[in-house]
């Protein structure tokens, strides 16, 4: 039994340890943030409410099968003189039954204008869940571009904070050597130190940023997300100098739009059906006791067919205003398309635009953190040897960290500002990783 615990013991011990090195990668974190999102449920749902919606409205056109009975007593039924006998006008028990079948003939358009707009809001309703999967997609994506990002600069932190830890045990050892003074000692210290602060200030923001992404991820906020997947260097897409019109736009909003601009033209058709009359055709049988024969108390039944007209008239203009009403709707579902197509297109031209500079940024500190790194290691072999100060090591020291962060974060951005012009054409590629 002993031996059974120690077991059971290690093994929980080597399940949490691989929990917590499992990462997670950018594809799985869109994934997860689609199913984990509230408003892409909500959506989602709202999507199927519409697809049994537009099934109600198709069943109108089946016929309807009425059923109805009743079954009463009266105390008192007229009664009339025939002769000399006295005849009773029905009966005091009272027993009925009636089926009904009805079917829709002649609707002046209503009935299938009233099938056409369910089917178009349901189109609708399917696109809205696409935009709302998209949106997750992307904040998500940010998300997880943000941790990286923390993450690189907690990286950055720890490098500087290792060349700092020789630069103060060289000071230590030209000190010995009567070559440094305590002052050379002092400023190594401070740096030192002002790093060390620095590091808990990016441990910070790296725990905050994994906070957010587990929020959109549906993971618990106190568990630490280590992204499985390395940033890549930049590769600027040939079709990035192509120009971007709305044509290049794949947004679902768009395409949402054109279902609201179909359901406002099917309005001015159903609203434009009120001129028409109503014609059903209908076909019952009848029992019940007496029935139709008041005169007869025994039971008896009977079929009927027959057809039923309404036609209603407003002589207020009821009906013209709404066709008129109607339209004006129209047109601003397709004014309000206009300005959605405009505002994506522009949002698309300069989201390119920072996708170019975010690559050309790339490019500028990647050289100029090799410059540094270059420049930091020839100071430290003259600081070594006495020829070079203290404080203007520590200086490039400083220049070497802040350019390894510069070109660290431009890796970073070049995939945020990807993922913004990713979301503002709706492409694809957005729920896919790097």
């Amino acid at each position: 039994m002993k031996y059974l615990f120690g077991f059971l013991l290690i093994l929980l011990l080597l399940t949490g340890v691989s929990k917590a090195e499992a990462g997670l990668s950018l594809e799985t974190a869109i994934r997860l943030a689609q199913e984990h999102s509230y408003i892409v449920k909500a959506s989602r749902s709202d999507s199927a409410a519409a697809v049994y919606d537009y099934r109600s409205a198709a069943a109108q056109r089946v016929p309807t099968l009425s059923l109805s009975g009743s079954s009463f007593f009266l105390s008192d039924i007229p009664k009339a003189q025939v002769g000399f006998k006295e005849i009773e006008l029905g009966s005091k028990e009272n027993y009925q039954a009636d089926f009904k079948l009805s079917v829709p003939l002649y609707t002046g358009g209503r009935l299938s204008h009233r099938i056409r707009i369910q089917n178009e809001a349901k189109f609708f309703k399917s696109m809205t869940l696409e935009a709302d999967k998209l949106s997750a997609a992307y904040l998500s994506r940010r998300a997880y571009l943000n941790l990286l990002l923390a993450q690189a600069l907690v990286g950055s932190a720890r490098a500087s904070l290792d060349r700092l830890k020789i630069v103060r045990q060289d000071v230590q050892n030209l000190y010995q050597n009567g070559m440094a003074d305590s002052v050379d000692i002092l400023d190594a210290e401070l740096a030192y130190q002002k790093e060390l602060q620095l590091q808990a200030q990016n441990e910070t923001m790296n725990k905050n940023a994994s906070i957010v992404l587990a929020q959109q991820i549906g993971w618990p906020p106190n568990e630490m997300i280590a992204p499985s997947d390395t940033v890549p260097n930049p590769v600027l897409p040939d079709t990035v100098n192509l120009a971007v019109d709305s044509t290049a736009l794949r947004r679902p909003e768009l395409k949402a739009f054109d279902y609201h601009i179909q359901l406002a033209d099917l309005s001015i058709g159903l609203n434009k059906a009120e001129y028409f009359p109503n014609i059903s055709g209908f076909g019952g049988y009848s029992a019940g006791k007496p029935n139709r024969d008041f005169f007869n108390k025994t039971w008896n039944d009977n079929f009927n067919v027959g057809l039923t007209l309404s036609w209603d008239f407003n002589l207020g203009g009821k009906t013209g205003n709404n066709v008129r009403s109607a339209k004006q709707a129209a047109f601003s579902a397709r004014m309000a398309k206009s300005q959605l197509t405009e505002a994506l297109t522009t949002q698309a031209g300069t989201a390119l635009e920072n996708l170019k500079y975010a690559y050309q940024s790339f490019l500028l500190t990647g050289t100029q953190y090799e410059i540094a790194r270059h420049q930091y290691r020839l100071a430290q072999e003259k600081e070594r040897s006495g020829q070079f100060s203290v404080n203007r090591l520590l200086e490039l020291e400083a220049g070497l960290t802040s350019t390894e962060q510069m070109y660290r974060a431009s890796m970073i951005n070049y995939y945020q500002a990807e993922t913004e012009y990713l979301y503002a054409v709706g492409a694809p590629r957005i729920y896919g990783g790097f």
